[in-house]
């Protein structure tokens, strides 16, 4: 609640506790001498007193009711938001652990290329020793077989010598071996050769391997960024969203125990019509002895057809019934203690029956409150009351018949627009009076 409304509260304290005085000095109405020493003067300074409290927090009240719709709006626009919030940051969050899976991934493959280089390496070198021996082998034997004529001048040599076979045989079989042992270190130096070749291109494969994976680490390291700002994001209009909501919560925690108050005081102010009303019955009821008197005892015969008591307005259309109701935001049971009739501001007021004004003034949620004592209907005290009244055609202590002016309709005290708060008081306690009375 802001500082305003705060300030405001203490002036609607103030309307009470003046409607309670107001109401002892000049609410009864019954034209006998007031006890009170208040002069003529003070009791209108009181009133106006009063009426200024009251003006004062009215305006209160109206913020109140704006701050708490306000609140609810806000509360209701972020529960529509969470769902859609909430999976955004899971889903923002399901990306972040995806994207770190890939990087956990990548560094393993890159650590397993690392390794396969390094044994590719290693393989590499030993190759080149093999491939430098080969070489050597092949080397020696063409240079012995270069310094000896070659192979083919061996075996001539062998054909031509004046040797028998056996030592042909010996001969023959010797070029044989070397020829063999040529060829066979030939073919070796060949293999090793290929063997260097593929491992010099395994090394090339495995670094180009190394180099996709490292690219791929990088431009993945830029997505894990992205995810992570974006999750980030996610949470931070989750928590601005919650915050909201908590803030929302507690404006409309504030503003129930406001709106706790003036249930509480529209209470008190309708347990005070009824007191007096009651108290004026018990005095009738005594003096006459039990009778049925009263300002407006002929009131039951006048009634129209459809029911007891006559219209307050010209045009009657019912916005709000009487009842137990619930307030759609502070979800506080509460009694609508009259009917709700549709009326223009300034749209005049017209007495229900014959009786006595016995009380015309500034109430708190009520506003300007008038309020008719029709004596017995029916063997019931009944009155009628009122309420949101712009102004008064008729004042404390004047007897008045049905169909009379009594005051114009307003938007006086708690309420969002101008109209008329209609009661019928049976014994005090307030009934429908849609249910057989109008």
């Amino acid at each position: 609640m802001g500082s305003s409304g705060r300030r405001r509260l203490p002036a609607l304290a103030l309307a009470v506790a003046l409607l309670v005085g107001a109401v002892g000095v000049a609410g009864v109405g019954e034209g006998a001498p007031s006890a009170s020493a208040d002069t003529v003067s003070q009791l209108k300074a009181k009133q106006q007193q009063l009426k200024d409290a009251l003006a004062q927090a009215q305006e209160g009240l109206a913020d109140t009711g704006e701050r708490a719709e306000q609140a609810a709006a806000e509360l209701a626009d972020v529960q529509a938001r969470q769902p859609a919030a909430q999976a955004a940051l899971e889903t923002a969050q399901a990306e972040v652990r995806t994207a770190k899976d890939r990087d956990v991934e990548l560094a393993g493959q890159l650590a397993a290329a690392e390794a396969a280089e390094q044994v590719a390496v290693e393989e590499l070198a030993g190759g080149e020793q093999d491939l430098a021996e080969a070489e050597k082998r092949v080397s020696r034997l063409v240079s012995a077989t270069y310094r000896g004529g070659g192979v083919d001048a061996g075996l001539a040599a062998a054909v031509m010598g004046g040797e028998g076979p056996s030592e042909l045989a010996d001969r023959l079989a010797l070029v044989d071996a070397a020829a063999r042992l040529q060829q066979s270190s030939t073919n070796r130096l060949a293999q090793v050769r290929a063997e260097q070749q593929h491992r010099a291109e395994r090394l090339e494969a495995v670094r180009q391997q190394m180099a996709d994976l490292r690219q791929q680490a990088a431009d993945h390291l830029v997505e894990t960024q992205r995810v992570q700002e974006q999750a980030q994001t996610a949470s931070d209009e989750l928590a601005a969203l919650e915050a909201t909501k908590e803030q929302a919560l507690a404006d409309i925690e504030a503003q129930k125990k406001v709106y706790q108050q003036q249930v509480d005081q529209a209470q008190a102010e309708s347990d005070d019509i009824a007191a007096q009303l009651r108290a004026r019955a018990r005095a009738r009821a005594g003096s006459s002895g039990g009778s049925s008197g009263g300002g407006g005892g002929g009131g039951g015969s006048a009634a129209p057809q459809r029911g007891l008591l006559g219209n307050p307005l010209a045009s009657m259309t019912v916005t709000s019934g009487f009842g137990y109701r619930i307030h759609p935001v502070y979800h506080v049971r509460r009694l609508h203690a009259g009917t709700d009739l549709r009326a223009a501001c300034g749209t005049p007021v017209y007495a229900a029956a014959d009786g006595e004004v016995v009380r015309a003034g500034p109430g708190t949620g009520y506003g300007n409150i008038l309020v008719i004592d029709h004596g017995t209907i029916g063997g019931r005290d009944v009155a009628t009351a009122y309420a949101h009244l712009s102004r008064f055609a008729a004042r404390p202590g004047q007897d008045v018949k049905k169909g009379d002016l009594v005051a114009y309709s307003g938007s006086t005290g708690v309420g969002t627009a101008c109209h008329l708060h209609f009661e019928v008081r049976v014994d005090g306690s307030p009934t429908d009076a849609m249910a057989g009375w109008l």
